[in-house]
């Protein structure tokens, strides 16, 4: 790299610099509204980086989405301010390090080192996104694998006549589980005045896992109709989501044993290396 191309990216990277800082100025005003994400990093400025995509009339077609899976950890105006910040941080992470990251490409004059900063600057804007799908996932998973043990329970109760509202209620306080909790959360809501439908309709916001949207329909027709369906539809049920339980820990065993093959090759290879590499010595 030259010396006058150089002095020209160190002219371009201090122009952004002075760009952030006229943002940075012109959003003072802004409230910033930190949501105490571990997934964002400089979350106060985020003003900055909303003034700049607004400005530029970009729009996050992701925010609808975004919002959606979120509502599932926290309430509706929550969820829609850590979404507007998930949309404004690639905007502000961009404004203020890709400066940095030519003043570093033109010390250096590495290629590399600047596709290397350009890489993690991409992952950096993209983090959110990786890191609320990875949660949702295990939170997911761990619903699941609680859904079965919630039903036979429930089932149980219902079983030796206790009525489907007050079996719902003791399940909710027999476990500290996922699942459990977000019922109790339920069982809360109504006890405060909440109408038990917005109630159950807020339990299916926070767990939209299709085995549970096909439990709490069925729950809801009991609440309205009774009869001793009930009790019998909830123990076909649980029998249902054990076996899919099953299925899935067995698929995982297997997925694991394709993850073990991998490294064990690479192992045999290693020995045949040490065993046949001094042979061949030998022979020549």
């Amino acid at each position: 790299m030259t010396f006058r191309t150089r002095i020209l990216i160190l002219a371009v990277a201090s122009l952004g610099v002075v760009l952030a800082w006229i943002i940075l100025f012109l959003s003072r005003k802004r409230r910033a509204r930190p949501t105490g994400s571990k997934a964002f990093l400089l979350e106060e400025l985020f003003p900055a980086g909303s003034y700049l995509r607004e400005r530029c009339h970009l729009s996050d077609r992701k925010v609808r989405s975004r919002t959606r899976k979120l509502m599932e950890f926290n309430g509706p105006a929550d969820a829609a301010q850590i979404s507007a910040n998930a949309a404004a941080a690639p905007f502000t992470y961009w404004m203020l390090f890709f400066p940095l990251t030519l003043m570093v490409f033109a010390i250096t004059g590495s290629g590399s080192i600047f596709i290397l900063e350009l890489l993690l600057l991409v992952f950096l804007c993209c983090y959110f996104d990786l890191w609320l799908d990875r949660e949702l996932k295990r939170r997911h998973g761990e619903l699941l694998r609680e859904f079965p043990s919630m039903l036979t329970e429930l089932s149980l109760m219902v079983n030796v006549g206790i009525p489907a509202s007050q079996a719902f209620e003791r399940v909710a306080a027999t476990s500290d589980g996922l699942l459990y909790r977000e019922m109790q959360r339920t069982v809360d809501n109504m006890n405060n005045g909440m109408s038990t439908d917005m109630a159950l309709q807020d339990l299916g916001v926070r767990c939209p896992l299709r085995e549970m949207r096909k439990f709490l329909s069925l729950y809801r027709q009991n609440l309205v109709k009774g009869g001793p369906d009930f009790a019998i539809a909830l123990e076909e049920m649980a029998a249902s989501a054990w076996t899919g339980r099953k299925n899935a820990a067995k698929t995982q065993g297997e997925l694991a044993e394709q993850k073990l093959l991998v490294p064990t090759i690479f192992m045999f290879l290693g020995i045949l290396l040490i065993v046949i590499v001094p042979a061949f010595k030998n022979i020549f």
